[in-house]
């Protein structure tokens, strides 16, 4: 009985049958058939494959379609002989408009020139602010603020007139309408802003009948943004130009905080929002391609937190105006050029933009 009995105590058909061929060798075993469950297993996983390429290629088909919903304009780039930096470098030069989304290359300016640079290599990189009452030398205009540049040829004599003072060669240019910021903060839900003591914004409001005059308190500390009120801190009357510049710096690095440390534009969930947002907030020069484009958002993590650094353009006081033509800012524009900001931030620390203007 033991001998044809299996684990369970019953019989095992095929060690049964064996034992009545002739010449007591067993007969020959029939293949056995693939399991029916199995069989159905692999089916479902080979589906689910499929099923995820064809996520995958349509959210990237998508994403491609936001991409090439930015507005975009013409600009001339300089391409200066002796402009380097290494390859895979990218720096966007950056600037801001406070008004509506605008066609043509020369809108009203915030007053905002800033470098956007990212290290070879993704790894690291940097924002550096040039203060636009910088005296510099604007090819057919001579010396003047570098803000005039914009006025008076737009982006292109801009990016010339950069490309000239810093021997940075700039890949791209984009241009930020804080108007449409509001809602990028929205979308990302808020972001903080710290103030060194309490202040209170009054900021006039157009409405259809009227313009009146509204007010928000920031206290002292760490502050939570909505697009409502981040109008209110950016844009406060009783500002100076450069603490007008320096909060709107301030909210661009908070947005790149936000977005990197909760990785907002590399989860598919929230992805979607942001870049929407992105699109009614930024106007891109006709040169950067969707790729470019996509690539540039998925690393502007490299540029906050920890890996990234913020400085601003040291100058000094001249007869006619601030004057950038210092030993400091010439070595400013080689750490650009060597993917070295943070060097530089680190041996000239009073260079850091600060986080927190009054």
């Amino acid at each position: 009985m033991s001998e044809i009995s299996g684990q369970n105590g019953l019989a095992d058909p095929e060690r049964f049958a064996g034992r009545g061929s002739a010449g007591g060798r067993p007969r020959g075993r029939r293949p056995a058939r693939p399991r029916r469950g199995l069989r159905i297993a692999l089916v479902s996983l080979a589906s689910f494959v499929v099923l995820l390429g064809a996520v995958a290629v349509g959210g990237y088909a998508y994403v491609n379609h936001l991409a090439g919903s930015f507005q975009r304009i013409p600009v001339k780039f300089a391409k200066l002989a002796g402009a380097t930096q290494p390859a895979g470098a990218m720096t966007v030069l950056l600037t801001g408009a406070t008004t509506g989304r605008i066609s043509t290359s020369a809108p009203g300016s915030s007053g905002l020139i800033m470098l956007l640079h990212i290290n070879a290599g993704d790894k690291g990189g940097g924002v550096v602010s040039i203060p636009p009452q910088a005296l510099v030398q604007v090819p057919g205009h001579g010396q003047t603020q570098l803000n005039n540049a914009l006025a008076d040829g737009g982006a292109s004599l801009l990016v010339r007139s950069v490309e000239q003072l810093t021997h940075v060669p700039i890949n791209h240019y984009a241009r930020i309408n804080f108007t449409n910021v509001a809602n990028l903060i929205n979308a990302i839900g808020g972001v903080d802003v710290t103030l060194p003591k309490k202040t209170v914004a009054k900021v006039s409001v157009t409405l259809p009948k009227e313009t009146v005059t509204k007010e928000y308190t920031f206290h002292a500390g760490v502050n939570h943004l909505t697009g409502a009120t981040a109008v209110y801190y950016v844009r406060q009357p009783s500002l100076t130009e450069e603490g007008r510049v320096l909060r709107q710096q301030n909210v661009i690095r908070a947005i790149l905080d936000k977005i990197s440390s909760q990785h907002l534009l590399t989860n598919p969930v929230t992805m979607n929002r942001v870049m929407k947002a992105l699109v009614t907030m930024l106007t891109l020069d006709s040169n950067f391609t969707n790729p470019e484009v996509m690539k540039l958002a998925t690393n502007l993590d490299h540029i906050s937190g920890s890996g990234g650094t913020f400085v601003t353009a040291p100058t000094y006081s001249a007869s006619s105006g601030f004057d950038l033509s210092s030993p400091e800012s010439n070595e400013l524009w080689t750490a650009i050029r060597h993917d070295s900001i943070a060097a530089f931030a680190k041996k000239y620390p009073a260079t850091v933009t600060p986080r927190a203007p009054a």
